[in-house]
Parts: structure tokens; sequence; C-alpha cells
């Protein structure tokens, strides 16, 4: 039978385009169908064997991988996000803005602001004791035991400014405490016949210093250990007047006065006190002693001045009750000129200068040998600061006039030098803080920069 020729389609896409393989088996060009014909009835049969592609799937295919690659860019993308923090917070140390919690500085910045300084030497060698208050700008926050903002005290070489010792007084958190005290409100006073520094912080605490151990100690409790009358404690101290001697005048909280006396650990009511004061050497018990020490008087250059303007050094020769009241008011302001007192304890007073021009004149350091004095020569609000050296005669050995300072300490004498804490008004409003040295022989001045008001520390 002869075969009926008919216009093959592929049976999947409908194409009449298609390759013939063999006699009867054939491929469609358009989708790659495979398919074959029978006599007769032309009966078309797909080869479902045949595997292929078509352009839909690789399309799916596509999007598939791409969506993978998406989802794991989403996935990772949060944790290189805390890397890159993590990365910046370690590495944020050096800068000035607070670091993230967990994390360390570099350095810490300090600002002191000083409120006590007095020269004294250690092993030979000069140095100064301080009491301030500090303030760490650390971003650690209060608690933080490393760095606790408050009052501190110390003791540092005056030439390098180096750290001998220093130790935290009380924190600026304890001061807010009622009853707590303030070293803002400090004084202090050497007695030198019990050969002691005292100082009296808040009109309530007395604390001891010590340059040669380097201590500094509350002894309100040691003094009246044993003073039955003490046994309710302080209520209030003060220093006594010093022409009545190198002693306490304290009130216990029952409100009754005392007056105290470290040099022979005697505590006086204030009947005896005021009558003890007023005996002659020869009605004391106890050892009496003689003391010459100078005063520098003054008096206004005429009599519509009240500025002062004359200076004066006087040298006093007295008895006194080693460690006892005494009564050493011997100066009549109204004659300017040194009259026995009740006690009958001066033995002789005189000048040993004539007047000299001067303002504001005072004495930092005196012993048997020399007398420094400072003064300014005139009210001029530039007028310079005066140094002057005298003998125990008053005769000039030298003397030093520098920029003005708004305060001067006491002066020590260590290495044939007169050593000086100096304060000036500087730029700004801020004060420029020294040490100085004076030559003994020839007044030559020496600066020493050790004193810091604002300076950073590696932090621990």
């Amino acid at each position: 039978m002869a075969t009926k020729i008919k216009a093959i389609k592929c049976p999947q896409c409908g194409s009449e385009k298609h390759e013939q393989l063999d006699d009867k088996r054939y491929k469609c060009k358009s989708c790659g169908t495979e398919f074959y014909i029978d006599d007769d009835d032309i009966n078309i049969n797909v080869n479902h064997r045949y595997e292929y592609q078509s352009p839909n799937s690789s399309s799916l295919n596509s999007f598939l991988s791409n969506g993978i690659k998406i989802g794991i860019i989403a996935l990772l993308a949060p944790i290189a996000i805390v890397v890159i923090l993590f990365y910046s917070a370690m590495h944020s140390g050096s800068s000035s803005s607070p670091s993230f919690s967990g994390t360390t500085r570099d350095s810490i910045e300090i600002r002191d602001n000083y409120r006590l300084f007095l020269m004294s030497t250690y092993n030979g060698k000069p140095c100064y004791f301080y009491v301030l208050e500090r303030d760490y700008s650390s971003n650690y926050g209060d608690e933080n035991p490393k760095y606790v903002d408050g009052y501190y005290c110390g003791f540092r070489d005056a030439t390098t400014g180096n750290v001998l010792k220093e130790q935290l007084l009380i924190s600026e958190k304890d001061t807010r405490e009622r009853n707590s005290m303030s070293p803002s409100d400090m004084v202090g006073r050497y007695f030198h016949q019990a050969r002691k520094w005292f100082f009296i912080i808040s009109d309530k605490f007395i604390y001891e210093l010590n340059p040669k151990t380097l201590t500094f100690k509350d002894v309100s409790k040691l003094l009246f250990k044993g003073k039955e009358v003490m046994n309710t404690g302080i209520s209030s101290v003060n220093f006594i007047n010093i022409d009545s001697g190198e002693g306490f005048e304290v009130h216990n909280n029952l409100s009754a006065t005392y007056y105290y006396f470290p040099a022979t650990n005697r505590l006086y009511t204030e009947k005896a006190f005021n009558y003890a004061r007023t005996l002659p050497p020869n009605q004391l018990n106890g050892e009496v002693r003689d003391t010459t020490f100078f005063k520098l008087r003054s008096k206004n250059i005429s009599e519509s001045s009240s500025k002062g303007g004359y200076l004066c050094l006087w040298k006093i020769h007295a008895l006194f009750h080693n460690g006892d009241p005494q009564d050493f008011s011997f100066y009549n302001s109204i004659s300017g000129s040194y009259t026995p007192s009740s006690g009958n304890r001066l033995i002789s007073a005189q000048p040993i200068t004539d007047w000299f021009v001067g303002f504001d004149g005072q004495i930092k350091y005196y012993d048997a040998n020399y007398i420094l004095i400072t003064f300014k020569p005139t009210i001029a609000d530039d007028a310079k600061s005066v140094l002057q050296l005298r003998n125990a005669y008053g005769n000039i050995l030298w003397t030093q006039a520098v920029e003005r300072f708004t305060y001067i300490s006491e002066a020590v004498v260590c290495n044939n030098r007169f050593w000086i804490y100096g304060r000036r008004e500087g730029q700004e409003g801020k004060n420029e803080e020294n040490i100085y040295s004076f030559d003994l022989k020839d007044g030559k001045c020496t600066t020493f920069n050790s004193i810091h008001t604002e300076y950073k520390i590696k932090a621990k």
C-alpha cells in the first residue's frame, strides 16, 4: 500500500519545521522533540527518552542561582556590620570622644586645683607638700576605684615634680555627706616647741604633717586620748592667737571650752588658761626658755593714707614657758613700739632697720643668721615683687625685683638656696604656678616648672 504523505507537524509545539533523522524518525527544530510516523494512518509517536533543556528552564535555574546569592548576602551582612563596629571601637581609644562600653582609653586627662602649698625638705632635697582638688576626665563614672574625683594630698620633688607619695584625702562623693570635712577650708601652723606641723580642716579635724616620713594623718582622737572631758568628741577647734602660745582652742560636744598644748600634752580649762598666760616665768613649773624672733612692722606713709608705705624690722627677745600658755602681746599699736605685757616676759625689743619704703611686707624666712622679706615697691598694679635678704643685724645682703607675684609661700633653705612656691596671674585668667629658688649668696633666681594643673596619665 502506498504511503499517504501529509504535512508533518510536531506533536509537542505544532511546528512544521523538523529534521528527518531516518526513514520514519524526525526531530523538531523548534523544541527538539523526536517523533516517528507509522504507515497508513500516520501515527505520530513521541520519544520521551530524549533529554533536552528549554529556554524557560534555563531562566528558572538562573533565577534560583541569583536568589541563593541574595540570601547569602542577606545572611552575612549583619555579621559584617558587627565586625566593622567592633573594629572601629577597638581603634577609637585615642580619640577624645567617649569610648564604647567595655573598651579602654590609652590616657586619662587630669585637672588639679591646688588648695595648699608648703615648702619642705626630704632626704636633703627640696620638696613640697600639697593639698589639691582633682578631677579625672575619664568617662568611667564616679564609682571606678582607679580614678576617684576628690581631694588628694602628697609630696613632690621641687625640681622635677615627681611624686614622692600621694594619698586620697576624701572623695568628692564623701564631701557631700553631712558632717564630712572639706579640705578647701584648711589652715596650718608650725609649732616650734612641739616641732610639728598641724592643720585644722573644717574647724573640726586636726591633722599632723611629718615631712620626714611623708605622712599626713588625722590625730583628732589621738591628741585627746585619756582626756575624759573630750570623750564626747570635738564640736569645733581653732588655733589660739599666736601671742598666747602654740596650742588649740577646742570645744567638746557639751559646748565646754578647753585649751590644749601638744608640746606638754596639757589641757587647760578656760579659767586656768587665762591665769597661766599672765604668770611670770619664776612662778611657772617646768622649763623656761628664751627666744629671739623678728617682726616686720608697717606704718602709713602719710596721715591721710591707710595703705602703709613704710616698713621696719624689729628684733624681739623674750622668755616663754615651754609648751604652755604665754602672753606675747608686746606691741603697742598706738605708740608703735614694744612694751612689757602681763607676765613680764619681754626682755628686749629694738628696731634693726630704719623705716624704708615698701608695701605689703612679709617675713618669709628667718633664723639666727638670715631674714628673707618680700614687699612691693609701689602700690601700682604692675609693681614688681621684691625679695630681699638681710642678716640678723638688718643689713641688706641682696635684693631681687622679679615679675609680680600674687602669692608667695613661706621659704625653706636647702643646698644654699631659698625655695618658695610662687603664683602669678597668667593669660586667659589662668594662674602660673612654679617653684623658684634664690641663691643664698647673690639672690640669683631659678624657675622650676614642676607644677602641672592639666596633664595626662597612662590608663591603668
